[in-house]
């Protein structure tokens, strides 16, 4: 291949005289790598170019220094040099992007030519990486060169940028915590002027930002067994410089650079790499385990085998209220919200608005389904806030402290609520009830003596393999109106996916389907399993990355009581079910438990029948 085949003929263009604030603005709009300048329109006659270190070189936002002081005439490339010759000259130079001109004698610029675009060229016609995975070609030498503590000054990354021509940097917990927590690149530092430590204007210098201020929170991560093909599709579209890769406990082990993927293309494993099996794919669903979504309705009714329902108990919403309970502000952030969750151990919050009026709850299941995040986590800067309207539920049900639990289970089944309000006769808010409220207080109704065959949904519907996605889990959560599953390999039980230590989970707004499978953001709360931090995998991630490991379970046979104290001791939504031999048929959780309360209440079924008309006729 030749230079002009996969060269970009779309490039940013300027004159001498331009301010290099104005390039730099042209940077930021277009997410171009470099400027070049023509010093004649006309012709396209280059006149040298800037690129990304060159724009962050000025310190002060009110600068007046024209490009031309401090443009850079090399490395430049040619039309009719090969891929081999243009990728040298690029790594000899350590840049990723240099300008194409016609020839020698000819200095028209016809185009730019980046170590991305090399990349999707390879792949674009039909080259096949020599080295298969991460590990056989990722940087390890000097790796303290590529990572920076979270709590360093920003001026310690721009001189590494300017003076050291670094091109991205890992952000880590800290020194002895080595996780990625995000990344810092010159172009986030032409994304903004937070970071300006000298304001000529003002006559005075500033405190320098830490460098947890400027990053980009969270990042994309590899492991030593991620396909390269992966890789070089992130850096294709995302134009990544790099993709750190950490090992199995989340530490930073090493960096995969485009000149680490273009060269596992070209010329295969480093010297003294041994071959590594590439790490399988998500394990696809057969059409017949595919989700089908059913209405609440539905979804209430569904159980193994039906029996009447118990009658109503005598606990009433007023014995059962919890009189102090956590609540944030309308205008708190989203991240603010998980944590007071974490901070207060509880699964929902009440919002209210500024004089102190309950207006909506937020749980996390609104977290989970409904979050609408603009844009993936780890593009989004630490100043960028979601608020609490995104996903603030409305809908929470106020009950009189005299209704039985049974009532205010239906209510919450109603509202699609986990929470509600309960009131005096004078209408005096008294405390609240939640979804695991009721559960707990389950043990002292007749429904604690139910089996659980008369509970939980029909076979098979909530299980998943270890090796699934996680977002076909998240997705048979939602249609099935689930909070947990169980995880099996065949009849031997690995643990469960539980909506109580998903939190952080980043799906599409669930009004319009979620159509993402990669979910973006997950914090676990317990030692067990696989620890993961703020980033997610290249590869999807599978059910086994966010599994809380369990091999406990009940019989079908066993009663709903038991089950209740094993949730409590594993601090779980749901515990496995098999059958007296040992088959696994699936979970009791605690959404099944909440539907089994909710048909002891009368009239429920009629309510839901006219809930589901006024839903159609709106439409």
């Amino acid at each position: 291949m030749k230079v002009w085949e996969v060269s970009n003929p779309v490039f940013v263009k300027v004159l001498p005289d331009y301010r290099l604030t104005r390039v730099r603005e042209l940077l930021r709009k277009k997410e171009a790598r470099i400027a070049v300048i023509i010093s004649d329109i006309a012709s396209n006659k280059f006149g040298g170019y800037v690129g990304r270190r060159e724009a962050i070189m000025l310190t002060s936002m009110k600068s007046d220094r024209e490009v031309r002081e401090y443009a850079k005439e090399t490395p430049v490339l040619y039309r009719d040099m090969s891929i081999e010759e243009a990728i040298k000259i690029l790594r000899e130079n350590n840049v990723y992007a240099a300008p194409v001109l016609y020839s020698r004698s000819n200095p028209q610029v016809i185009g730019v030519l980046s170590l991305r675009d090399i990349i999707r060229a390879l792949k674009s016609v039909g080259y096949v990486p020599k080295a298969k995975v991460a590990g056989e070609v990722m940087t390890t030498d000097n790796l303290t060169n590529y990572i920076i503590d979270q709590n360093r000054e920003i001026t310690e990354v721009w001189s590494k940028f300017v003076y050291d021509n670094v091109k991205a940097l890992v952000v880590i917990q800290s020194s002895n915590n080595p996780r990625p927590v995000g990344i810092v690149t010159p172009k986030d530092l032409i994304d903004t002027g937070r970071w300006y430590f000298r304001r000529e204007a003002e006559n005075i210098v500033t405190s320098p930002a830490k460098v947890r201020s400027i990053m980009t929170r969270g990042v994309i991560v590899a492991n030593i067994d991620t396909p390269i093909e992966e890789i070089a599709n992130y850096m294709i579209r995302y134009d990544f410089s790099l993709i750190p890769v950490v090992d199995k406990d989340g530490k930073i082990v090493g960096v995969v650079t485009q000149e680490d993927v273009i060269r596992a293309y070209l010329e295969g494993i480093k010297p003294g790499r041994v071959p590594i099996p590439v790490a399988p794919p998500p394990l696809p669903v057969p059409a017949t385990e595919s989700p089908t979504y059913i209405s609440g309705g539905e979804a209430l009714s569904q159980v193994l085998v039906k029996t009447k329902a118990p009658k109503v108990s005598a606990l009433t919403a007023g014995e059962v209220s919890i009189p102090n309970f956590p609540a944030v502000r309308i205008d708190n952030t989203i991240e603010h919200v998980l944590k007071v969750m974490l901070r207060n151990r509880v699964n929902q919050v009440i919002v209210v608005d500024k004089e102190g009026r309950i207006v909506g709850s937020v749980s996390k299941r609104n977290l989970l389904y409904s979050i609408g995040i603009k844009g993936p986590l780890w593009k989004r800067r630490p100043f960028d806030k979601e608020f609490i309207w995104e996903v603030i539920n409305e809908n929470v049900p106020i009950v009189r402290e005299s209704a039985p639990i049974e009532e205010v289970a239906r209510q919450m089944i109603l509202n699609d609520s986990e929470i509600a309000v309960v009131v005096d006769k004078e209408g005096v808010m008294t405390g609240v009830v939640t979804k695991d409220t009721l559960i707990n207080a389950i043990k002292e109704t007749d429904h604690a003596n139910l089996k659980v065959e008369n509970v939980i949904v029909p076979l098979k519907l909530s299980i998943v393999h270890p090796h699934h996605s996680l977002a076909h889990a998240v997705r048979k959560m939602k249609a099935y109106y689930l909070d947990a599953l169980t995880v099996a390999e065949g009849n031997i039980i690995k643990g469960v996916v539980t909506e109580n230590k998903l939190p952080f989970l980043a799906l599409e707004d669930s009004r319009t389907g979620i159509k993402s499978r990669r979910l973006i953001w997950i914090r676990r709360l317990e030692r067990g399993g696989r620890p993961l931090g703020r980033y997610i995998k290249v590869t999807p991630l599978l059910v086994e990355d966010a599994m809380t490991p369990l091999q406990d379970s009940v019989k079908i046979s066993d009663r709903v009581s038991l089950a209740v104290e094993k949730m409590r001791e594993y601090d779980a939504d749901g515990i496995p079910v098999t059958d007296d031999e040992g088959t696994v048929l699936g979970v009791l959780c605690k959404y099944d438990l909440l539907r089994s309360l909710a048909r002891s209440a009368p009239s429920l079924k009629e309510e839901w029948i006219a809930k589901e008309a006024r839903v159609r006729g709106r439409r």
